[in-house]
């Protein structure tokens, strides 16, 4: 039996190339919404904002101790029977805005304890630093500290960005072709999956190497200016 061949390696590589802009658009959306949402919740864990606060810590707690294929079934099946009465065009929705919101909501919780933990990094005494030479609470915060903790995050959002990333594999089960979906039709058409497989690994590496890179260029350059 020909397990493995070569030649459809190659073969299939361009298919799957044509499907990357839509795994790269699950993770940018999910960056962009993950991260607004992730600062709002992270602002209530820091400033303690009552009942929100408690509502925030379960938030995280379920989103970061359940695994993300859990996470979009609910999403999709969920959201839906929740909305049905008020809004019922949601169960004609394309799935994709289900992954979006899934991986935004997940990305979210991860996002929101990084940036809780760079903010709390931040030395207190370059905050009364701000206030004896008359600058507002606000101003202090985006002036001296929002800068110094996206500083202390930068790693860190780094290897979330790259975990985002490599758990887009999952939105295929919804019926996404990206990456991993073009494998699984490309597998129910020839019956080999092993080289698309192994593909979408190379494919995985190499844009995860290159995000790991990028945020290592950043995080050098605001060391130099610091």
């Amino acid at each position: 039996m020909d397990i493995f061949s070569f030649s459809r390696m190659i073969e299939y590589f361009p298919k799957l190339i044509k499907c990357l802009p839509v795994t790269l658009y699950i993770v940018i959306m999910a960056m962009v919404f993950g991260t607004i949402l992730g600062v709002i919740i992270a602002l209530l864990r820091i400033y303690k904002i009552p009942v929100l606060n408690q509502l925030s810590a379960f938030y995280i707690s379920f989103i970061r101790g359940t695994p993300i294929n859990i996470q979009l079934f609910i999403v999709y099946f969920g959201v839906p029977m929740l909305l049905s009465g008020i809004y019922p065009q949601i169960n004609r929705a394309e799935p994709m805005l289900f992954v979006i919101i899934t991986y935004a909501l997940n990305n979210a919780a991860f996002f929101a304890e990084l940036i809780r933990a760079a903010v709390t990094g931040v030395d207190f005494g370059q905050n009364e630093a701000g206030y004896s030479i008359g600058m507002t609470k606000l101003q202090t915060f985006f002036r001296i500290t929002v800068p110094q903790a996206f500083r202390i995050a930068i790693p860190d959002i780094g290897n979330t960005m790259i975990n985002l990333l490599k758990n887009t594999a999952l939105a295929y089960t919804l019926g996404i072709i990206d990456l991993m979906g073009e494998v699984v039709v490309i597998g129910s058409t020839t019956r080999h999956t092993l080289e698309g497989y192994i593909n979408v690994a190379i494919i995985y590496i190499i844009l995860s190497v290159l995000l790991e890179r990028c945020f290592l260029m950043i995080e050098r350059k605001l060391n130099v200016r610091a």
